[in-house]
C-alpha cells in the first residue's frame, strides 16, 4: 500500500484510488489539486494490484493508517469504493464509479473457475482503453494499466462485494456512468437509492471524463455537506 499526503488544510480527507491508478497520473493529480484547493488535508492511498486477502492487503493498511483521525471525509474511486465501504467513521462518503459488482465481461464461467485457483500471479487478461476510462486519460496512464489480473485479486474483490455492509444513505453520495465498461453499473444502481446517485457521461474515471468540470463542484459539495448537496 503506497500512502501519500497532500495539502495542509484544516479538514482531513481520505482518498482511496482504484486499481491501476497512481498519484503521478495527470488526471489523478487534477482531482487531488481540487480537493486540496477546497481546504482538505489529503491522506491518499494507492492500492496494490495483486492481493491474496481483502482485509490484510487492502482494508487493514488503510484503517490502521487513519485510526488516529478524529474526523474525516472519504473520497474513493472504483476498487477504492469497495474498500472504503468497510471503513468506520467518515463524516461523509463520495464514491466515484465504485466496484460493487463485476461487469458482464468478468461475470463468466471461465472467471468463476479461475477464482477458485490459489494463484496470486497475474495471468488473466485485464487490459482497458481510453474509451472505457475517459477521453482525458493520458498515454502514461494507459501504459501503467495492469495488463493482467491475478485470480486471487478477483476472488478477494468478489468476496468483498458479497459482504458489503448496508448502504448508509445519510452520508454516502455516488457518481457513476450508466455505460461503464469496467464495473457493473447495474450493481451500483441496485445498491444506491436514486436520491444518492449522480449519473455522468464520459467513462469509468470521472476525473478523466470531459464532463469532469461539470461535476467537480457537486463532488466537493457532497464531501462537505453529504447527499443533501446533490
Amino acid at each position: 500500500m503506497h500512502v501519500r499526503r497532500f495539502g495542509s488544510g484544516e479538514r482531513d480527507l481520505v482518498l482511496i484510488l482504484g486499481w491501476g491508478n497512481q498519484f503521478r497520473h495527470e488526471t489523478v493529480q487534477w482531482l487531488v489539486e481540487r480537493v486540496v484547493d477546497a481546504g482538505y488535508r489529503v491522506h491518499g492511498f494507492q492500492i496494490p494490484t495483486t492481493v491474496t486477502d481483502f482485509e490484510r492487503d487492502w482494508l487493514q493498511p488503510v484503517a490502521s493508517t487513519i485510526a488516529d483521525l478524529e474526523e474525516y471525509r472519504l473520497l474513493t474511486h472504483s476498487t477504492g469504493g469497495l474498500v472504503g465501504e468497510f471503513l468506520e467513521g467518515p463524516e461523509t462518503k463520495v464514491h466515484l464509479s465504485p466496484w460493487w459488482g463485476f461487469h458482464d465481461d468478468l461475470d463468466t464461467p471461465v472467471v468463476d473457475w479461475a477464482m477458485k485457483l490459489p494463484v496470486a500471479t497475474p495471468v488473466l487478461p485485464a487490459s482497458t482503453d481510453r474509451a472505457a476510462l475517459g477521453e482525458l486519460v493520458t498515454d502514461e496512464r494507459l501504459a501503467d494499466s495492469p495488463k493482467r489480473a491475478a485470480p486471487t485479486f478477483l476472488r478477494e474483490a468478489k468476496r468483498g462485494q458479497h459482504r458489503l455492509p448496508p448502504f448508509d444513505a445519510d452520508t454516502t453520495s455516488v457518481f457513476y456512468t450508466p455505460t461503464d465498461a469496467v464495473v457493473s453499473a447495474e450493481a451500483i444502481e441496485a445498491r444506491t437509492p436514486p436520491e444518492n446517485l449522480v449519473a455522468y457521461e464520459g467513462g469509468h474515471e470521472l476525473f478523466a471524463s470531459p464532463s469532469r468540470a461539470e461535476h467537480i463542484d457537486t463532488v466537493l459539495a457532497a464531501l462537505d455537506e453529504g447527499p443533501d448537496a446533490l
